[in-house]
């Protein structure tokens, strides 16, 4: 019997140590791997639908209303399909931490919220007996991060005793990586208070209205859903 093999797709919002926003998430989108194809085809064929380029990115701050009904449909695409499944962590003060106390940088600090991340997946969605492929947005390519990533290969194996695949990609070459871009969007969007201030973007409201009201979630509260779950995340020693 062949071992089920799951794709895992990780990305983040407002990750720079220093930037503006207060807001941080990290977040993935994750299917069977023998989904792939068709999930992504499927994804293409909505773009040409509504004559966008198929091989043009996805990106949540792209989203305008003239364009309204593919992001409505693509939300439901989301939405019905039993084979796709999102998490996301949301740090709601990332100005707060306290990287001295760890003995770390922002940066492999960044790496071990990806493991926490990814390994709710095998430990509570499936099991260890699967084969698992994550694939992680490609910030940087210095000798830190790319050590960083061997590290969380060498921890998720000891974890949960599986050769887990990991490798960075870029967003435009994967169809469900700017899929977790814009339900990261969304989520982001309202827990940045973004929602309750800007007024000419009613499609990106919208889809906020759906995600929260199909699904009988709020999006700033930790849950235990399988399709669209999420932890609050609050660092130790924060002032």
């Amino acid at each position: 019997m062949q071992t089920e093999e799951i794709n895992i797709y990780c990305d983040e919002s407002c990750h720079l140590e220093h930037g503006k926003e207060h807001v941080m998430l990290v977040s993935c989108i994750y299917c069977p791997k023998d989904k792939v194809y068709e999930i992504s085809q499927d994804l293409r064929f909505l773009k040409e639908k509504y004559h966008l380029n198929k091989r043009g990115e996805l990106k949540w701050h792209k989203i305008s209303n003239c364009k309204r009904d593919y992001y409505i449909e693509l939300l439901n695409y989301f939405l019905n399909n039993e084979d796709i499944n999102f998490r996301t962590i949301i740090i709601p003060h990332k100005e707060k931490l306290k990287h001295e106390i760890f003995n770390q940088t922002h940066s492999k600090w960044y790496y071990k919220m990806i493991y926490t991340l990814v390994k709710y997946i095998p430990e509570y969605i499936y099991d260890n007996k699967k084969k698992y492929y994550v694939y992680i947005d490609k910030k940087e390519n210095s000798y830190e991060a790319r050590q960083e990533v061997i590290k969380l290969k060498t921890y998720l194996d000891k974890h949960f005793d599986f050769d887990c695949h990991i490798q960075n990609i870029v967003s435009d070459q994967s169809e469900l990586l700017q899929l977790n871009d814009f339900i990261q969007g969304a989520i982001s969007y309202s827990n940045r208070g973004i929602y309750d201030k800007e007024k000419s973007n009613s499609t990106k409201k919208e889809i906020v209205d759906m995600l929260t009201d199909k699904l009988g979630i709020k999006i700033n509260k930790t849950n235990k859903y399988k399709k669209c779950n999420i932890l609050i995340w609050e660092a130790k020693n924060a002032e």
